[in-house]
């Protein structure tokens, strides 16, 4: 599976958004980040965001669902 980055972002709320919205639409997707920023506030790593990639056939339909979500 190819896995394309859709969103970057330092903000641990707005993923817990688009998880949320892309479960609910059953598309794939990951966060290869997400540990790593968790990391990040303890050790000072300098960690910029959070990628949210998703497969190569969902990237349009995940597309339609960021544009309709205002605080992304």
């Amino acid at each position: 599976m190819n896995f394309i980055t859709i969103l970057n972002t330092p903000n641990n709320f707005q993923i817990a958004i688009v998880k949320n919205l892309f479960d609910q639409e059953k598309i794939q997707y990951r966060i290869p980040d997400e540990f790593v920023n968790s990391a990040a506030g303890i050790g000072a790593l300098g960690i910029t965001g959070m990628r949210v990639q998703v497969i190569e056939e969902d990237l349009m339909r995940a597309k339609k669902i960021l544009e309709g979500v205002s605080i992304l």
